[in-house]
C-alpha cells in the first residue's frame, strides 16, 4: 500500500520518542515513497528524568523531535499538550477524545497508529481516548488500524491477545531508525536499558526473526478493511 505514496498516516504518540521506537521505519518508507506522514505527540512538559537527572523543558523535546522527523523525511507534526507529560491522565477523557476527534477529521487519514497499551498511565489514556475516536463511524473508512510496539510492551498491562500481526522489513534502514532516536537526545539510556540504540536494534532482530528478516517492525492489527 505505501508504494502507491497515496497514503495519508497518522501516527499518534504518548511522548516524542515513541513515534521513532514504534515506527521509525515506518515514518522513513512511507515519506521516502511520497506519501503524506503526520505524527500527532499528546503530551510534552518540563521534566526531570530520573534515567539522567537533568531538567528537560518542553523546548528541548520539541527539537529533539522535529530533527529525529526531518531526518526521517516527515516535516508534519504536532503537539497537543506542551505541559501534560507524566500527568495526561489528569485530562478529562472527553477533552483527548475531542482533539483527536478534530486531528481525523481534519487530517482524514487513511491509516492510523497508535499506541500498544502499557503500564504508563500517559500512554493508558491516550490508547483509550484513540479507540473512542476511532469508532466505526458513517463514511469515516480506513484502510487500516494498528497498533505499534515499542520494548517496554515486555511489561504488558492489560496484554491483547486477539489483533492481528502485521511486519515492516527494515532491512538496511535499522541503521536510520536506531540514528533518529539518538537525536531524542535526553531520551537516550544505556545500553542494557530496553530503549537503549543498542536495544532498539536488537528489538528489531528479534522481530526479524519472527517474520523471516534480518530486523523488523510489528504492528498489531486493531481493524483493516480492503479497497
Amino acid at each position: 500500500m505505501l508504494n502507491t505514496g497515496n497514503e495519508r498516516i497518522l501516527i499518534i504518540a504518548p511522548h516524542s520518542d515513541d513515534e521513532v521506537l514504534g515506527c521509525g521505519g515506518l515514518i522513513e518508507r512511507a515519506c521516502r515513497l511520497g506519501n503524506h506522514v503526520k505524527v500527532v505527540i499528546a503530551a510534552l512538559g518540563e521534566t526531570t528524568f530520573i534515567h539522567s537527572g537533568m531538567k528537560v523543558t518542553a523546548d528541548i523535546r520539541k527539537k529533539e523531535l522535529s530533527d529525529a522527523l526531518s531526518f526521517l523525511g516527515c516535516e508534519d507534526y504536532e503537539v497537543m499538550f506542551e505541559d501534560k507529560e507524566g500527568i495526561l491522565d489528569t485530562i478529562p477523557q472527553k477533552q483527548l477524545v475531542s482533539k483527536i476527534d478534530d486531528i481525523l477529521v481534519s487530517f482524514k487519514p487513511s491509516m492510523v497508529f497508535i499506541p500498544y497499551p502499557s503500564f504508563h498511565q500517559d500512554h493508558k489514556a491516550l490508547f483509550h481516548a484513540c479507540m473512542a475516536s476511532l469508532r466505526p463511524q458513517p463514511h469515516l473508512n480506513y484502510k487500516l488500524i494498528a497498533m505499534y510496539e515499542y520494548p517496554l510492551i515486555v511489561w504488558q498491562y492489560p496484554r491483547i491477545n486477539n489483533a492481528g500481526e502485521l511486519f515492516l522489513d527494515l532491512g538496511e534502514k535499522i541503521d536510520m531508525k536506531v540514528e533518529a532516536m539518538k537525536m531524542h537526545v535526553s531520551q537516550i539510556r544505556e545500553s542494557q536499558h530496553l530503549i537503549s540504540p543498542e536495544s532498539i536494534k536488537k528489538w528489531a532482530e528479534k522481530r526479524g526473526m519472527e517474520n523471516g528478516s534480518q530486523y523488523a517492525e510489528k504492528y498489531y492489527i486493531l481493524r483493516a478493511q480492503l479497497f
